[in-house]
């Protein structure tokens, strides 16, 4: 049983917190294409279609700042799906400057704002269990 999981700074603004976890989400869709729904659509009684929506569960998680990019290094370590959501991505949407930005900084020193994980949702606890489940 696979899930997603995503794991957000309990200190950054409302919006922000939004645009984090709605592009660790979208890049999860994108990534996992034919394997992401189980058909086009969900259709009532009188035919109207609802597009299906992941079949995986998705679980948000809030952390500390500090607590961040060493979630990072523990899922390189395990080579699962991942994405990293840093706030040079929320403060420009030109991949070019973004590109500029990330490559003068170590990986250490990026400012994250959250981790996306997809895998195993047994190996996403474990790595995952001393975060408490956003509310």
């Amino acid at each position: 049983f696979r899930s997603i999981t995503i794991v957000v700074r309990r200190d950054l603004e409302n919006w922000q917190i939004l645009n984090t976890v709605s592009h660790i989400a979208a890049y999860f869709g994108n990534q996992l294409k034919d394997e992401f729904d189980t058909g086009e659509y969900f259709v009532t009684k009188d035919g109207m279609n609802h597009p299906r929506n992941s079949q995986y569960p998705i679980v948000v998680l809030s952390a500390d700042a500090a607590e961040l990019y060493p979630l990072a290094q523990a899922v390189r370590a395990r080579s699962l799906a991942s994405i990293n959501f840093i706030r040079d991505m929320i403060e420009t949407t030109d991949d070019s400057e973004l590109e500029q930005r990330v490559i003068a900084q170590n990986d250490k020193d990026l400012d994250y704002l959250g981790v996306g994980i997809f895998g195993d949702k047994d190996i996403l606890k474990e790595l995952t269990k001393q975060f408490k489940l956003w509310k």
